[in-house]
Protein backbone atom coordinates (compact mmCIF):
# COMPACT_ATOMS: atom_id res chain seq x y z
CA UNK A 1 0.00 0.00 0.00
CA UNK A 2 1.30 3.32 -0.55
CA UNK A 3 1.82 6.02 1.54
CA UNK A 4 3.05 8.73 -0.92
CA UNK A 5 0.53 11.16 0.75
CA UNK A 6 3.33 11.03 3.89
CA UNK A 7 6.21 12.03 1.94
CA UNK A 8 4.14 15.09 -0.46
CA UNK A 9 4.61 18.74 -0.18
CA UNK A 10 1.45 19.96 -0.68
CA UNK A 11 0.74 23.66 -1.84
CA UNK A 12 -0.87 25.98 1.01
CA UNK A 13 -4.00 25.29 -0.27
CA UNK A 14 -6.33 23.44 2.13
CA UNK A 15 -8.50 22.53 -0.85
CA UNK A 16 -5.96 20.77 -2.15
CA UNK A 17 -4.85 18.72 1.11
CA UNK A 18 -8.28 17.46 1.99
CA UNK A 19 -8.62 16.32 -1.87
CA UNK A 20 -5.43 14.35 -1.87
CA UNK A 21 -5.88 13.18 1.92
CA UNK A 22 -9.38 11.71 0.90
CA UNK A 23 -8.38 9.98 -2.12
CA UNK A 24 -5.27 8.67 -0.77
CA UNK A 25 -7.01 7.52 2.48
CA UNK A 26 -10.44 5.86 0.70
CA UNK A 27 -8.07 3.73 -1.85
CA UNK A 28 -5.95 2.64 1.46
CA UNK A 29 -9.69 1.40 2.87
CA UNK A 30 -10.86 4.39 4.85
CA UNK A 31 -13.97 4.15 3.16
CA UNK A 32 -16.64 6.66 4.96
CA UNK A 33 -13.52 8.70 6.00
CA UNK A 34 -13.35 12.32 5.97
CA UNK A 35 -11.07 15.64 6.67
CA UNK A 36 -11.23 19.02 6.82
CA UNK A 37 -7.60 21.08 7.11
CA UNK A 38 -6.81 22.94 10.09
CA UNK A 39 -3.40 24.16 8.69
CA UNK A 40 -2.04 24.44 5.33
CA UNK A 41 1.69 24.30 6.47
CA UNK A 42 3.90 22.01 7.85
CA UNK A 43 3.79 20.10 10.00
CA UNK A 44 -0.24 19.53 8.20
CA UNK A 45 -3.33 19.45 10.41
CA UNK A 46 -6.51 18.23 9.91
CA UNK A 47 -9.64 17.07 11.52
CA UNK A 48 -11.11 13.97 10.53
CA UNK A 49 -13.79 11.44 11.36
CA UNK A 50 -14.15 7.57 10.38
CA UNK A 51 -16.88 5.54 11.33
CA UNK A 52 -18.36 7.56 13.70
CA UNK A 53 -14.84 8.82 15.58
CA UNK A 54 -13.21 12.16 15.66
CA UNK A 55 -9.67 12.48 15.32
CA UNK A 56 -6.67 14.93 14.44
CA UNK A 57 -3.95 14.18 12.43
CA UNK A 58 -0.63 16.54 12.26
CA UNK A 59 2.23 15.47 10.14
CA UNK A 60 5.63 16.62 9.12
CA UNK A 61 6.24 15.42 5.49
CA UNK A 62 9.22 12.61 5.25
CA UNK A 63 9.64 12.61 9.44
CA UNK A 64 6.52 12.42 11.84
CA UNK A 65 2.74 11.65 11.96
CA UNK A 66 0.95 12.76 15.03
CA UNK A 67 -2.70 10.78 15.67
CA UNK A 68 -4.57 12.38 18.29
CA UNK A 69 -8.25 10.90 20.03
CA UNK A 70 -9.91 11.40 22.83
CA UNK A 71 -9.98 7.49 23.80
CA UNK A 72 -8.12 4.61 22.22
CA UNK A 73 -9.25 3.34 18.99
CA UNK A 74 -8.00 0.14 17.84
CA UNK A 75 -9.11 0.22 14.37
CA UNK A 76 -7.95 3.38 13.52
CA UNK A 77 -4.41 2.96 14.86
CA UNK A 78 -4.20 -1.14 12.59
CA UNK A 79 -5.89 1.53 9.65
CA UNK A 80 -3.19 4.25 10.08
CA UNK A 81 -0.17 0.83 10.16
CA UNK A 82 -1.97 -0.26 7.32
CA UNK A 83 -2.30 2.93 4.81
CA UNK A 84 1.52 4.15 6.59
CA UNK A 85 3.01 0.64 6.11
CA UNK A 86 4.67 0.04 9.53
CA UNK A 87 3.62 0.34 12.83
CA UNK A 88 4.07 3.30 15.12
CA UNK A 89 6.26 4.36 17.45
CA UNK A 90 4.39 4.64 20.32
CA UNK A 91 1.18 5.49 22.00
CA UNK A 92 0.53 7.69 25.50
CA UNK A 93 -1.86 9.82 26.93
CA UNK A 94 -1.88 14.09 27.63
CA UNK A 95 -4.13 16.36 28.48
CA UNK A 96 -6.54 16.36 25.63
CA UNK A 97 -6.46 12.56 25.25
CA UNK A 98 -4.23 10.25 23.31
CA UNK A 99 -1.55 10.61 21.06
CA UNK A 100 -0.22 7.83 18.70
CA UNK A 101 2.92 8.54 17.27
CA UNK A 102 5.15 7.50 13.77
CA UNK A 103 8.65 8.39 13.14
CA UNK A 104 10.59 7.60 10.06
CA UNK A 105 14.14 8.03 11.97
CA UNK A 106 15.30 8.67 15.30
CA UNK A 107 12.83 6.71 17.35
CA UNK A 108 14.70 5.57 20.18
CA UNK A 109 16.30 8.90 20.60
CA UNK A 110 12.26 10.17 20.73
CA UNK A 111 10.92 7.58 22.87
CA UNK A 112 13.83 8.46 25.38
CA UNK A 113 11.93 11.97 24.72
CA UNK A 114 8.57 10.97 25.66
CA UNK A 115 9.99 8.44 28.52
CA UNK A 116 11.32 11.86 30.43
CA UNK A 117 8.56 14.36 29.26
CA UNK A 118 5.96 13.49 31.79
CA UNK A 119 3.21 11.67 29.40
CA UNK A 120 0.61 8.92 31.25
CA UNK A 121 0.35 5.41 30.20
CA UNK A 122 3.35 5.35 27.43
CA UNK A 123 3.61 2.59 25.80
CA UNK A 124 6.27 1.75 22.88
CA UNK A 125 4.55 -0.17 19.85
CA UNK A 126 7.06 -0.57 17.25
CA UNK A 127 9.36 -3.44 19.13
Amino acid sequence: MSADWFFANYPSSRFAIENELRTKLWLAGFKGLWVSCLKDTPPYQVQGNWNGKDFVMEWEPKNCLLLKMKAPNQELLSAFERALGHKALAAYKNSEGVVVEWRTRNQDARFSELQSSGVTELERLDK
